[in-house]
This record gives C-alpha cells, sequence and structure tokens, in this order.
C-alpha cells in the first residue's frame, strides 16, 4: 500500500504507520460504501497543514494518534475516535476514572508515585496485585506481582527505567477462569466478542498467542461494554472484559481496537460495521 498526500479538503484521510490486514479490512469496506478515503502515511506529513476533513486514524502510538486526533478537530473536521477519548483510552488511570463516574464495575485501581505508596497499596489489596503502566498495549509491561520481595524488585526495574515509567498502577488481581473477553463496540451495539483463552501465561492477549474462541453475547456483557465505550467518548472501541466473582469487570477501553481476529472467529464483518459507522459520521 502506497501512502498519497494532498492538502485538498473535504475528503476522508485513512491515516496509519502500518498497513495491517486490519487496516486494509477497513479500507475495502469504506470503499464499497463508495468513500474514496486517502491513504496517508503518519510519516509522510506535517500538520496541522495538510489534512482533510475527516481523519479515520489508525495509528496506535500514544505520542502520535493524539496530536493528529486534536489537528482535525482544531480545523474543524472530525477525528475518529475523537481527541478526548483517545486520551481517555490511552490512560489505564483516566479509563478507570471514567468507568468508575458512570457506574461501570472495574478491578479496584491505584495510581502511585512511589515505592512506598506501592507497598501501601499491594498490602491494602492483598498479594497477588496486577502492577502495570498507564499506556500500553498487547500485555507489554504488565506484571502479575507475588509478594513483597516481587514488588521491590520490580519496582527498583521500572524506577531506573525513563521517568515515564515513574509512575504506575496497582491493580487488584482477578482470577480469571484462563479467559477474558474482547468485546468489539460500534456505536451503541457490541457487535462481536471472542474469548481469549490464555496459553500458559496468566495474561490472555492474543498477541501474546492467546487462543481465541467465538462469544456469544448476553445483554448484560453488551450493556457493561457498550457502557463503557460511551464511557470514554470512543465511537468504536476494542473493550476488554473479565469474568469473576462479582460478575464482568472491565480491565480496559481501546481507542484505536485490532479487530481481524474478532472478524476471523465470530465471521462478523466487524469493518463492515466500523466502515457504516463511519460513512454516517461524514454525513452528519
Amino acid at each position: 500500500m502506497n501512502a498519497t498526500y494532498s492538502s485538498a479538503h473535504g475528503e476522508i484521510d485513512f491515516v496509519y504507520d502500518i498497513a495491517r490486514l486490519d487496516e486494509k479490512l477497513l479500507l475495502n469496506e469504506l470503499k464499497a460504501r463508495g468513500l474514496r478515503p486517502r491513504f496517508v502515511n503518519v510519516e509522510e506529513i506535517y500538520i496541522p497543514d495538510g489534512v482533510g476533513d475527516v481523519g479515520v486514524i489508525r495509528v496506535a502510538a500514544r505520542s502520535r494518534v493524539i496530536p493528529l486526533a486534536f489537528t482535525y478537530e482544531h480545523r474543524g473536521g472530525i477525528s475518529i475516535n475523537s481527541a478526548s477519548s483517545l486520551v481517555i483510552s490511552h490512560d489505564k488511570y483516566l479509563t478507570y476514572l471514567k468507568l468508575r463516574e458512570v457506574g461501570v464495575p472495574t478491578p479496584e485501581t491505584y495510581l502511585v508515585f512511589s515505592r512506598e505508596a506501592a507497598r501501601a497499596v499491594a498490602e491494602k489489596l492483598a498479594y497477588p496485585v496486577i502492577v502495570k503502566p498507564t499506556d500500553g498495549s498487547w500485555g507489554r509491561l504488565v506484571n502479575l506481582v507475588k509478594s513483597e520481595e516481587d514488588l521491590s524488585t520490580l519496582l527498583a526495574h521500572r524506577l531506573a527505567m525513563d521517568s515515564q515509567m515513574h509512575l504506575f498502577l496497582v491493580q487488584q488481581y482477578i482470577n480469571k477462569p484462563g479467559r477474558d473477553i474482547r468485546v468489539t463496540v460500534v456505536g451503541d451495539r457490541a457487535v462481536a466478542a471472542i474469548y481469549r483463552i490464555s496459553q500458559g501465561d496468566w495474561r490472555t492477549n492474543t498477541a501474546r498467542g492467546g487462543r481465541a474462541e467465538p462469544v456469544k453475547i448476553d445483554p448484560e456483557l453488551e450493556e457493561i461494554a457498550v457502557k463503557a465505550s460511551k464511557a470514554v467518548g470512543a465511537f468504536y472501541s476494542g473493550v476488554d472484559v473479565a469474568e469473576s466473582e462479582r460478575g464482568y469487570l472491565v480491565i480496559e477501553v481501546n481507542g484505536v481496537p485490532e479487530f481481524k481476529n474478532v472478524q476471523r472467529v465470530t465471521g462478523v464483518n466487524v469493518a463492515a460495521e466500523i466502515a457504516a459507522l463511519v460513512a454516517e459520521l461524514v454525513k452528519r
């Protein structure tokens, strides 16, 4: 896929960094609806000039996606997803606050800035606990901490890293049944969902080798996933849900979700659902 670049307005920009299968599927569905997005490689543009009226942004890195989204909105256009939703969904603590605000059940979570605070929270929650950065995906730098000794070792490592790693979340550990659920929400609907089943790792991300199976979405799961997506203000999202003794708990909301595995496993044309939403937003 070759990027092209124009400064003309009144067009839809499809902004990407890597043309993965997700992006190719979505592009095909946008074209099927008569839309003609310009392929915009994020590394070939300069902003705020030269963007169209609508940006369908398929760039995962926070450092890139947020300024891009704000640029489209600054120029009076539309960013999909919105800039505010991307700020929130890229920050796990801000997401947690929004979920709490609207009453979406989620594991008890604390943001800490020091060893002492982390130890205090771990004791409050009781080991094991989850320690993770406020930003990140695919389960990277997410650790299961089973003891104070493990916590001290991990914190020493994190505090030796860049300053952006000097704040982190300490979260209640949820004893999941060897799986979690990724729900793809588009607009007001949960359009498809999969179980992500662990393959020997307590983390269930398919990017880490987890196996995927289709989920029959019940009304409770749809309600909690849609409510979580709306809490962060996303037009569409991937909502990660854990099954627990308390029922469904939302773990994270992804504002630039991968969906190829959901589409492959469930047979639901997720790309078509997202493209239909884009077409609707463009007409407003």
